[in-house]
């Protein structure tokens, strides 16, 4: 399904790019991917992958790429905390076996996107209100995330240029610069006016998840 990017004002919400490829532009909306059918427990994430999470937590780093121990594909995962207006590496690969784990008919597949949320309330353009803990997994199909922005457009300048960034840092480095966002998360003072609606405001997470291949 082709749709054009809606994502305004959505703090929590992703676009991304796959495979080192600046286009298309993938979006995942914040009131999809916390709907209560992508949470997972605990108990369903692989072992790997749980203590990878720890791991990030410990680092900072903002998520990694998690390959499957039967080839080349795998999942990314994402530290939603983590996630820094600055550009961020990717940390350390991680593998993981792809099995449905003990209690649990779930089973993580290539292409999908295990995240570990932060906590806070997400309230969709519906009105629909979504709580997340921190801590919380939530994982992401690829048919959830799979459709891009077909409006190139439309797409704000603030996007646009963070999703280049995060490429050209790539390019130079050799590495995978994984993730930034264009919002500013710095505390205005409260005697301060709130400043008018841009045209082209954008908050959202920007990732770059290279080993997605097309």
């Amino acid at each position: 399904m082709l749709i054009k990017s809606l994502i305004i004002d959505d703090k929590r919400g992703f676009i991304f790019t796959i495979d080192r490829q600046r286009e298309p532009v993938y979006q995942l909306e914040s009131k999809h991917w916390a709907h209560a059918d992508h949470r997972w427990s605990e108990s369903e994430i692989p072992p790997e992958i749980r203590a990878k999470t720890d791991e990030l937590r410990q680092n900072g780093r903002p998520g990694t790429f998690v390959r499957s121990l039967a080839g080349e594909s795998g999942v990314y995962l994402i530290y939603e905390k983590n996630i820094k207006p600055l550009p961020e590496l990717a940390d350390e690969e991680a593998v993981f076996a792809p099995v449905k784990q003990q209690g649990s008919n779930r089973e993580l597949s290539p292409y999908d996107i295990v995240l570990c949320a932060k906590g806070g309330t997400i309230i969709a353009d519906n009105g629909d209100v979504y709580q997340t803990r921190e801590g919380d997994y939530y994982v992401i199909k690829c048919s959830t995330w799979g459709r891009f922005v077909t409006n190139q457009a439309a797409r704000p300048r603030d996007v646009e240029t963070t999703k280049e960034v995060l490429l050209l840092l790539e390019d130079l480095n050799g590495k995978n610069f994984l993730s930034m966002t264009p919002d500013k998360s710095e505390a205005l003072p409260s005697t301060m006016p709130k400043p008018a609606q841009a045209m082209s405001q954008i908050n959202c997470y920007v990732l770059n998840l290279a080993r997605f291949k097309r």
